[in-house]
């Protein structure tokens, strides 16, 4: 055991650093000037890692091919520029500086004695969360360059996870400790595209669309049954979300009622004979479901994926238009969408704070049905389809004449008026259950201890996106 009181005092009073000792080593050979080899190793020795664990190292390939270089046919006429592209790497995520030390606080004893109490347990064992990917992909530029294109696919596993893990009461530490778990896997793709509609002296318009395309799932959880992300013990029915192996990060499991019938009328209205959509157990789960199953008794039924807080696609459209070579006008549109959160205020001013027409008319059968869960059913007051569409960014750029720049001892002078976040065209959740969804794109992004990647999917009184107007002038001498 380390008693390691006087270094977290110093932590907190920013006297310790995370110190890093490492090397690295990288050699690249070109071959005509067309095919490009790339190979490197590093290597990292981590003051944040275990006692029982030293070094790591980290290596990583590329190659690339110039094929617009190459004699006919290899290279078209219409193809100014073409590269493919593959990588192959591996590189980490060091632990919190003192997850690996178990530690100790000062504290006030019998008598007033001095004495020290549990504070963080640590792990000796403690190593860094290793991330393995490849990519594959091609850059290009067609007909006289008026048309780019990128292209991405990649396919990246996290291994040795760092997951928190709750510490067992008899062990006599409080809290979590950080364990290397599992794997997490993500693939996707990212595409590019950026065309030139017109060239012309007077004006001229260019159109860009960028896309990507996501798939995260936690494939191992080395062996640990469901891990809580948000909440209590997910079978007291408070938890909403949880590491789930064979599930997306960050997964929300909620109790779905399908069915219910209103007994009595007004005040008096209660929900009877409430129904909740059944399923297939999930493979060392005790009631957490895929769903699709057969509705059952509530009391009975499982925890149903509901979804996850991570989007899975987003898209973004530009247009730029210029006039008279000295204004340019842009345009910037972005979706994003696959995903769920939990509107806490809606969920908490139907069923906590009781204060919505809804549940004061009391005639929605589900939403009286979410009522009879008790706190098995606050959540689902609030959960929406958070995907949306939204006017990100206009502007407008000003370029001034060179001569009238002249005057000032300028270069160049230009004037540009921005607007942020001024419209949400579309969004899939407007209300639920009768109340507003205000913002979809609001969130919690910050990391806390139980959340070291922002997977939170439950909001509650945050701000909405903030409308953003700025004016810049920008003078170069």
């Amino acid at each position: 055991e380390t008693v390691n009181a006087g270094a977290q005092k110093d932590a907190d009073e920013g006297f310790v650093e995370n110190k890093t000792v490492g090397a690295y080593i990288q050699e690249q050979v070109s071959l005509r000037e067309r095919i490009f080899l790339t190979a490197a190793l590093r290597g990292d020795d981590n003051s944040a890692f275990g006692k029982n664990f030293d070094f790591v190292l980290y290596p990583k390939f590329s190659t690339s091919w110039v094929v617009a270089d190459e004699s006919a046919p290899m290279a078209a006429t219409w193809v100014n520029r073409l590269k493919l592209r593959a990588a192959w790497g591996q590189a980490g995520q060091q632990p919190d500086v003192f997850a690996a030390l178990r530690t100790y606080e000062p504290a006030v004893g019998p008598d007033a004695v001095a004495t020290l109490t549990p504070q963080n347990i640590g792990n000796a064992d403690l190593k860094p969360e290793v991330g393995e990917e490849l990519e594959v992909g091609f850059d290009g530029s067609f007909l006289n360059d008026r048309i780019e294109v990128q292209f991405t696919y990649y396919d990246q596993k996290r291994k040795d996870a760092l997951i928190s893990v709750p510490v067992k009461p008899s062990v006599g530490f409080p809290g979590f400790q950080w364990r290397n778990l599992g794997e997490v896997a993500n693939s996707g793709i990212e595409l590019g595209v950026n065309g030139d509609v017109r060239r012309g002296a007077n004006w001229g318009l260019s159109l860009g669309l960028s896309f990507s395309a996501n798939d995260n799932e936690l494939v191992d959880l080395g062996g640990l049954p469901p891990q809580i992300l948000q909440s209590m013990n997910y079978t007291t029915g408070w938890a909403h979300q949880l590491y789930v192996q064979g599930f997306p990060l960050g997964a929300i499991f909620l109790k779905k009622v399908v069915s219910a019938d209103i007994q009595g009328t007004g005040a008096d209205a209660v929900a009877t004979n409430v129904m909740c959509e059944g399923g297939e157990l999930v493979a060392g789960t005790t009631d957490l479901s895929r769903g699709g199953g057969a509705t059952v008794p509530c009391d009975e039924a499982p925890h149903i994926f509901r979804g996850a807080p991570i989007p899975t696609k987003e898209t973004s459209l530009t247009g730029n238009l210029t006039l008279f070579k000295n204004l340019q006008l842009f345009a910037q549109v972005d979706y994003m969408g696959g995903h769920t959160m939990i509107n806490g205020t809606a969920a908490g001013a139907h069923l906590f704070f009781r204060n919505t027409r809804e549940i004061l008319e009391r005639d929605d059968p589900i939403l009286l049905g979410y009522e009879s869960l008790g706190r098995d059913g606050i959540n689902q007051g609030g959960l929406i389809d958070a995907s949306f569409i939204r006017l990100r960014r206009i502007s407008a750029t000003y370029t001034v004449p060179s001569s009238l720049s002249a005057r000032f001892g300028a270069d160049r002078i230009t004037i540009s008026l921005s607007g942020h976040n001024l419209w949400t065209i579309w969004q899939a959740t407007k209300e639920v259950f009768g109340y507003p969804v205000l913002d979809p794109e609001q969130r919690i992004t910050q990391g806390t201890s139980t959340d070291p990647g922002g997977l939170s999917a439950y909001v509650q009184e945050a701000w909405t996106t903030i409308k953003r107007f700025q004016t810049t002038i920008r003078v170069s001498f």
